[in-house]
């Protein structure tokens, strides 16, 4: 895919055979199609960029920077607890926003079943790049810092100032499902803590990534 390009965030502290797993399921996904890793050790692979700061803040703030060098009309995020099917990458809609809402989690602390979590996340997102610059410099603009909450939302999301996060966000559903574990090194206190909320849709077996307690030892 010439048309996209990934931006694959991590600071590292996943178990390296999670991360050796990850890499290889993530390649398979995207084939040939332009990345850039951002992370706090050195990678092998595709434009590494360094960075030394932990935080959600620090997402938008890396997000806007690999922006910024990609060159492709559109953008599609990774995170490096998370696993992608082919299709997911190879959604296109119109300009704008657009979340994958066949998002299914995994807790680290109960491998007995995934739960769906229909809901955006900063890793389930494929965006068009000239206005995912502009919406986050805005964010910038008015908080250098982005330290209030609301302004690390997920692009798209907020939408109650005018020329903040419009357009509204746009849900796709991959025909296959991506997985994204909930764990204890997560910039979220609530996945650390064990407090994340489990929805209520679950399954031990889902396509693609097979059974949950079988998945759950790639990453424990």
């Amino acid at each position: 895919m010439k048309d996209i390009t990934i931006i694959m965030m991590t600071p590292n502290r996943v178990p390296k055979k999670w991360a050796e797993f990850h890499k290889e399921k993530l390649m398979e996904a995207i084939g040939d199609t332009p990345i850039i890793t951002i992370s706090k050790e050195p990678l092998d692979w595709g434009i590494n960029l360094l960075q030394t700061e932990y935080g959600f803040p620090n997402i938008i703030k890396q997000m806007l920077r690999a922006a910024k060098i990609a060159t492709t009309k559109w953008i599609g995020t990774a995170d490096d607890d998370t696993l992608y099917p082919k299709g997911h990458y190879a959604y296109r809609g119109e300009d704008g926003f657009h979340y994958n809402l066949n998002r299914w989690q995994l807790a680290t602390w109960i491998p007995q079943y995934y739960f769906h979590r229909p809901v955006p996340g900063n890793g389930c997102m494929i965006a068009t790049r000239e206005l995912l610059i502009e919406k986050i410099e805005a964010r910038l603009t008015i908080n250098p810092a982005l330290d209030k909450k609301y302004q690390c939302k997920e692009l798209g999301t907020w939408n109650r100032w005018t020329g903040f996060d419009e357009p509204r966000y746009r849900p796709f559903y991959s025909g296959e499902p991506l997985v994204s574990f909930v764990h204890d090194y997560s910039a979220d206190p609530a996945s650390r803590h064990h407090n994340k909320t489990i929805y209520p849709v679950k399954a031990y077996d889902i396509p693609l990534w097979g059974r949950s307690e079988d998945l759950a030892k790639k990453f424990n």
